[in-house]
């Protein structure tokens, strides 16, 4: 059977269940039984758990759908919301919030009772809002595991709880990377680097033969969450065990770890105002030759090279590993959630868009992915995104694909862990905490066992 059979079968088998539901309404069945009616009426291989949406709403008229994002390509989110609504005769509202803040500012609307029914979210942020009701479960939704098979495996935690819950659906996706001023390191006779060590010496000599930055990172308080899971995977160290609890502390490699990353502050291989600076001003330091090594989402590369009046833009490349004793980095990624306000159709028309907006479209493509990588070279969690013919052109000569994708497939750890309730409050304090040791208020030792306090105390819930 061809897949456009197969889409004839499963809209035939939809249309089934939704006039069996509507039938049981009819004969008066109460919605309690609904979810065991539905349910019998699916292959074993369906979980029991029916989603919110069964309920008799074959010929409920549309409701408006309320979609938030954060304001990044505007324009390109109102397309696809307009391709979505032509496609399924569902209109939409869109509504955009700046990044910084985002977070906050969404789970005040939400304590405030507002609609939601699709939105963009952190991933730190998506187990509390699950816990606190305003995020659903999307446990048996029709084609949600599917959407999982689909990406790679280690990417799938990111979505997923450990009792099984399906969180959220992709936004994109990233991996950090080092990235490079290969003239300068030729001139200096260097390669590039391997370890952390190789970093640290290496821009030692940089910084004496003239470059005024060598190592640049966004090391920004609500960013160092992410460079301390970049630092720690490179080493090997296992941060959190099987029941989420912090380990990292007991490994001896977490306090080396924080002492190289005072070094690079304290020995003035960095900015010294990099604990503030923007990551636009860092990419430009990179562009005119101020910096050598930047660490920052793989994105970046293009934006270095698309800058105006940057004559070191072309000599900088990508090193597809962070120099680090395994090689290994952090996939980082946002998200999609479902809010929990919709009821009846309103709930399967949402599923609908997220299936949409983080997955394929009708067409089978991966439609909104593609315009991010056109847009900023964005990746995604799917295999198949990284062999699209329209894909690979979008990234054009900056990338190597077949290396970049195998740092999304085999050379990155997306640390599941973040979508946990709790970890919100643990991310809050890994700035201040990492701060503090560079301005020379903690040492290394101590940051690391106030960080693996901070960690139990959020997972208590103190």
């Amino acid at each position: 059977m061809n897949e456009q059979e197969l889409r004839k079968v499963k809209a035939e088998l939809d249309w089934s269940r939704r006039q069996f539901l509507k039938g049981a309404a009819a004969l008066g069945v109460g919605a309690a039984s609904l979810p065991l009616l539905a349910a019998c009426s699916n292959n074993a291989s369906t979980p029991t758990k029916a989603p919110a949406s069964a309920a008799p709403t074959a010929e409920v008229p549309a409701r408006k759908l309320e979609f938030q994002g954060w304001e990044f390509q505007p324009e390109d989110v109102k397309a696809h919301l307009a391709a979505w609504s032509k496609e399924s005769g569902v209109p939409t509202n869109l509504t955009l919030i700046p990044n910084m803040g985002y977070g906050p500012a969404t789970q005040t609307k939400l304590q405030g009772g507002a609609t939601l029914d699709v939105y963009y979210n952190f991933t730190y942020n998506t187990g509390m809002f699950l816990e606190q009701g305003w995020a659903r479960d999307l446990k048996g939704f029709p084609g949600a595991e599917d959407m999982l098979n689909d990406m790679f495996p280690q990417a799938r935690a990111r979505y997923t709880t450990p009792d099984g819950k399906i969180i959220s659906a992709p936004y994109f996706n990233a991996v950090h990377t080092l990235m490079y001023n290969k003239a300068h390191l030729s001139k200096a006779g260097l390669q590039p680097p391997q370890s952390l060590q190789d970093v640290y010496d290496q821009s030692k000599k940089l910084k004496a033969n003239g470059v005024k930055t060598p190592y640049v990172a966004y090391w920004v308080k609500e960013f160092c969450e992410e460079y301390l899971n970049v630092y720690l995977i490179g080493e090997g160290v296992k941060m959190w065990d099987d029941s989420g609890n912090p380990v990292f502390a007991d490994d001896p490699k977490t306090k080396a770890v924080f002492e190289w990353w005072l070094a690079m502050y304290k020995d003035g291989l960095t900015t010294p105002t990099m604990l503030t600076d923007d990551p636009i001003k860092l990419a430009t330091l990179m562009g005119t030759g101020e910096a050598s090594f930047y660490v920052l989402h793989h994105y970046f590369l293009k934006i270095i090279r698309d800058l105006k009046d940057a004559p070191e833009k072309d000599n900088v490349d990508i090193l597809y590993r962070i120099p680090s004793a395994t090689g290994q980095t952090f996939q980082m990624g946002e998200v999609i959630q479902m809010g929990t306000k919709g009821e009846g159709r309103s709930v399967d028309d949402a599923w609908s868009l997220m299936k949409f907006y983080g997955w394929k479209n009708s067409a089978g493509k991966y439609a909104t992915f593609n315009t991010w990588a056109k847009a900023a070279q964005l990746g995604a969690p799917y295999p198949a995104f990284f062999k699209d013919p329209e894909v690979i052109a979008a990234f054009g000569a900056n990338y190597d694909m077949p290396k970049l994708a195998d740092v999304f497939a085999n050379g990155s750890d997306v640390q599941g862990g973040r979508n946990a309730a709790w970890y919100l409050t643990f991310q809050a304090k890994v700035g201040d905490r990492v701060h503090a040791m560079l301005l020379g208020q903690a040492s290394p030792a101590d940051t690391v066992a106030g960080l693996a306090a901070d960690a139990k105390a959020a997972k208590s819930g103190i």
